[in-house]
């Protein structure tokens, strides 16, 4: 049987997809696995060792336009899956399995896209009763998968190890690495999520440092230089810095890390997948709740706001606004001690 599995948006959904291809590839261990992802989060897959082919969906560049659309198709029939998944679908991924011919078409029933799919799946999703994980499982019953393994799943390879080593080396940061004394902060969010103020990072920065003695370092992508940049520059105490520009390679750095520090995001759930302990600020915006969002299989803690839970941030119009600052930098602190403690 050869199975496609559809997840073409960011880092954290693709993660939470991966205990599906383990659970597929355990109930049929002599199928021909292939993930469409997109072209960012690709090199996620490279080394899972349940996923046979990676085909990669530019939906902004080389799949752009109708042209583009049937091309793809004609691909897709060409490798004549048997069954197509789409973890969650929108009206063109599911216009091309359509197209394409796939016979068995699973996806939840999602609006006008569920037309596309004859094993369609209700969920609701927008009520984030559940993790986003348990909700991709769900739609493996009508795969005929009963039993499921909820573990995300994320691995590096000798080429981004030895990266990350190297980085380690020129920083200086071998001996608070070894002595589990390195804390990253990842200041960024990706615009997912409701994320504290540089100055609130630079300020838990400065004392993790002064206070505790614990070496910092601030992590990012290139895109966000100009960040980590700003939190750098309002600190006393000079921390090092990460600017990722490969995804393998950064996942390969958080595991130097005796703590992540980080608002809800891909790197959170990158650090997760590899047992790394997380200090994770989340909002009270119910699409991104950590029942739905939460980091999974790692020691954890997750801070929010003493606030009652909105359906989405209205900014200035709410009594709560500035809630995000009601996360004090001590309860972050004491987190990160928590975690230093258990590691």
């Amino acid at each position: 049987m050869k199975i496609l599995v559809i997840r073409i948006d960011r880092i954290g959904d693709l993660i939470a997809s991966t205990p599906v291809f383990e659970s597929i590839k355990k109930t049929y261990p002599d199928s021909h696995l292939a993930a469409m992802v997109s072209p960012y989060t690709k090199e996620l897959l490279k080394n899972n060792p349940f996923v046979d082919e990676v085909i990669v969906y530019d939906g902004d560049g080389l799949h752009k336009g109708v042209k583009a659309l049937l091309n793809l198709a004609r691909t897709l029939r060409e490798k004549r899956f048997d069954v197509v998944m789409t973890l969650f679908s929108n009206f063109r991924l599911g216009l091309l399995v359509y197209i394409a011919g796939i016979p068995e078409r699973i996806a939840p029933a999602t609006k006008i896209a569920q037309i596309f799919y004859n094993r369609r799946v209700l969920q609701k999703r927008s009520r984030s009763l559940k993790h986003e994980t348990d909700y991709n499982l769900d739609l493996l019953k009508t795969l005929g998968v009963e039993r499921t393994v909820r573990r995300v799943g994320l691995w590096t390879d000798s080429e981004s190890e030895e990266a990350a080593n190297r980085h380690i080396v020129a920083q200086g940061l071998s001996k608070a690495s070894e002595g589990h004394r390195l804390i990253g902060i990842h200041p960024g969010s990706g615009g997912s999520a409701g994320n504290w103020r540089p100055e609130r990072y630079a300020e838990l920065a400065d004392k993790l440092i002064s206070d505790y003695g614990y070496t910092v370092l601030l992590t990012g992508s290139v895109k966000e230089k100009e960040l980590l940049s700003a939190v750098k520059d309002t600190m006393r105490n000079k921390p090092s810095v990460y600017l990722s520009d490969n995804i393998l390679n950064f996942a390969a750095l958080l595991k130097k890390l005796s703590v992540f520090v980080s608002s809800s995001t891909g790197p959170m759930h990158m650090a997760a997948a590899q047992k790394i302990p997380t200090v994770s600020i989340f909002s009270p915006v119910r699409a991104c709740t950590p029942v739905r969002w939460g980091p999974i299989g790692n020691k954890q803690r997750v801070l929010m706001p003493d606030v009652p839970q909105c359906d989405r941030c209205i900014r200035e119009r709410c009594v709560y606004y500035d809630c995000m600052e009601r996360i004090t930098t001590e309860s972050v602190l004491q987190a990160v001690n928590e975690m230093v403690d258990k590691y």
